[in-house]
């Protein structure tokens, strides 16, 4: 990695990771904490010449890794910070996003951190299971469970399943 790859990845996916691991986090500012604490180290094991594959991988994977270790720990700041957040000033979301927001809230931590990272991230299953340390057929698990909480929650019904059923009576 060199400061022209750093520059480009600050660029092109810094404020998209922030958003991603939000989601999982809980809020923006440990959200950034993590992707910043996870660019220190990227560049840090460049230095020792130590190579890395895909930058934006490995920097999402160490930053989900750093936010759930840190979330007992910011669950007081957490509480408290959601009263000044409210004060800031920002484009409101679209309805669909906020239930999507909410419904994301709504579902085990596992479930929502591979839906986020397949979804908002356009990680594969593959690196997903890297990033999480898990295997390939436990993601799929987990993005199904996800998928299923989520259209449930958002009342969403695959049409194609639904006409399915309907042939099978």
């Amino acid at each position: 990695m060199d400061e022209n790859e750093l520059a480009a990845f600050l660029r092109d996916g810094y404020e998209r990771l922030v958003g991603a691991v939000a989601l999982v986090a809980g809020d923006t500012a440990t959200a950034e904490d993590a992707v910043q604490e996870a660019l220190a180290r990227a560049w840090e094991r460049a230095q020792r010449g130590e190579p890395i594959e895909a930058l934006d991988r490995w920097v999402a994977a160490v930053a989900m890794n750093l936010s759930r270790s840190r979330l007992r720990h910011l669950r007081v700041e957490r509480r408290n910070r959601h009263r000044v957040i409210g004060a800031q000033t920002m484009d409101a979301p679209s309805a669909d996003a906020v239930d999507v927001l909410e419904a994301l809230r709504h579902i085990p931590a596992r479930q929502r951190e591979v839906a986020v990272l397949h979804y908002y991230l356009d990680l594969r299953i593959a690196d997903i299971a890297d990033a999480m340390g898990t295997s390939e057929g436990t993601v799929k698990s987990q993005l199904a469970k996800a998928r299923a909480h989520l259209a449930s929650t958002l009342g969403i019904f695959d049409t194609n399943e639904e006409q399915d059923h309907a042939d099978a009576r």
